[in-house]
């Protein structure tokens, strides 16, 4: 298929029409783009918060990495898993999904190409690779829609048929073995993390959302993506993109360094990113990257250009760092970070006051990581406003004994306070606008300001916030995660609420 903007403009509408999710005088269209390729750009302005496009994907299946728990290849349930019973090999939770049109499909394919049946040792492997399989199910208008998004060609993509063909001794086709090959590198370079299900019975999924994957990357983006209970993406402005702007997510963490976030983006997405923040030495002053001077002992070191890094200089006395000495610093203090369990508040807290200050910057990547990871450990046990994250932008997962708000000590429940401040200045320093990160933080913030007026009122005292300030941050933080399947409960009340309204 010959990718050229009509062909292109014209399949992602189509595709967007048979999905019911074709969007009037959508203000988006299909451009070339400067960094190469193409893009999605804005026909006029658009303004914050406005909804810009919904997609759905177009293949949606089991993520291939070891980590990710398995589940239903179904329903994605983790719980009650079971081999079919028709020996295809693979997982399902429920009679009603053995017998699901879909599960039905790929069963049959997999048994026409079995010489026996799996084993259940080998059934971990074929679930793992699913989402190339079922590529082979799409019809042809679906296969085009694939056939339009980009590929990129390394040794590393494929090794899911590999796996297919040699570990599992399933009889592939050639055209087979073809197509699933090219569409093992177009999900690589173009597929999202999807969050399904509730609470403690999430699953995370790979999913091929065709208009997405035409958006391209900045490390200052200016949309905000979430997801939906029916897996349709969402997409909206974080900041006001003026008329012929390109339309931008962010393929990486924000909260990373640009060394970070330049290799990850590299060795996932096969580019190296060149936008303005990573273009910046200091990160528009955030010196996330950076570490303080071991001679003059106040000065920042930054790379003399950010795009290399193979030199970095003080700021204030000009001495020369070796690379090396910069990534060794960054690897110990990433280990030490790594090490630690949920449970150690109080040596990450010394960490936090008592070493890295002699080390690196108030914002470096790792006290920044360190903040909130310590934000997202100082919460309530069983509330259920905290749920399974995406795309690795927050990485402890549910809530710690010995951690809820009657175990919290003033101190700690101010430490999160201001943590939550803290990251959330350190967002619009970024430029990052009403991205994801800053509803979550916005919420939390929240929830300890209510904690901290409940406490008062116990004790008598007058509460230090003002109601009208905890509404008007409850309330940015659900315009935020407005849509978003793993939004807090509470939050999900809110939108409930206006709906209703709306309707009398």
């Amino acid at each position: 298929m010959q990718r050229n903007i009509e062909t292109i403009t014209q399949t992602i509408h189509k595709y967007l029409e048979r999905k019911s999710l074709a969007i009037e005088d959508a203000p988006w269209e299909i451009k070339k783009s400067e960094l190469g390729g193409f893009g999605v750009f804005a026909t006029r302005a658009i303004e914050v918060g406005e909804l810009i496009f919904k997609d759905f994907p177009v293949i949606l299946g089991p993520r291939a990495a070891p980590t990710c728990p398995l589940s239903c290849v179904s329903c994605y349930s983790r719980r009650d898993l079971r081999l079919c019973g028709k020996k295809c090999g693979l997982l399902v939770c429920s009679e009603k999904c053995e017998k699901s049109l879909g599960h039905q499909k790929e069963c049959k394919v997999v048994r026409q190409w079995q010489s026996k049946p799996i084993s259940e040792d080998l059934s971990v492997q074929l679930v793992r690779v699913l989402s190339p399989i079922r590529s082979l199910l799409l019809g042809e208008e679906d296969k085009s829609v694939v056939k339009c998004l980009k590929a990129h060609k390394s040794d590393q993509h494929g090794f899911e048929v590999d796996v297919m063909k040699d570990a599992l001794a399933l009889n592939v086709k050639e055209d087979e073995e073809k197509f699933m090959r090219f569409v093992c590198s177009v999900m690589d370079s173009n597929a999202f993390e999807v969050l399904v299900g509730f609470e403690d019975n999430q699953a995370s999924v790979k999913g091929l959302y065709p208009l997405g994957s035409l958006a391209n990357h900045s490390c200052c983006p200016n949309t905000c993506h979430v997801f939906d209970d029916k897996q349709h993406m969402v997409v909206r402005a974080s900041k006001f993109i003026p008329q012929g702007s390109e339309i931008f997510h962010s393929y990486s963490r924000l909260i990373w360094s640009t060394s970070a976030r330049r290799f990850h983006l590299y060795r996932t997405k096969h580019f190296l990113c060149k936008c303005q923040r990573c273009e910046d030495p200091t990160e528009f002053g955030s010196y996330i990257g950076s570490i303080l001077c071991k001679v003059c002992k106040t000065g920042k070191v930054i790379p003399t250009n950010s795009l290399q890094t193979d030199k970095w200089q003080c700021e204030v006395c000009g001495s020369l760092i070796k690379k090396e000495e910069v990534a060794n610093i960054t690897f110990v203090l990433g280990s030490a970070l790594n090490s630690f369990d949920d449970d150690d508040v109080a040596v990450m807290l010394r960490l936090l006051h008592q070493k890295l200050p002699n080390l690196v910057p108030e914002n470096n990547q790792t006290v920044v990581e360190l903040k909130y990871k310590l934000i997202w450990i100082l919460v309530p046990e069983n509330n259920q406003t905290v749920v399974e994250l995406k795309y690795k932008l927050i990485w402890i997962l549910g809530h710690q004994q010995g951690f809820a708000w009657n175990d919290l000590s003033d101190e700690y429940l101010s430490l999160k306070v201001n943590f939550c401040r803290d990251l959330l200045a350190l967002l619009e320093l970024l430029r990052l606008g009403q991205c994801k990160m800053r509803g979550l933080l916005l919420y939390e913030l929240y929830s300890c300001y209510n904690e901290q007026n409940n406490r008062q009122t116990k004790s008598g005292s007058v509460s230090k916030v003002h109601e009208n300030q905890m509404k008007s941050v409850l309330q940015e933080a659900a315009d935020i995660l407005m849509y978003d399947v793993t939004a807090p409960a509470e939050i999900k009340r809110m939108w409930s609420e206006e709906v209703q309204l709306k309707k009398k």
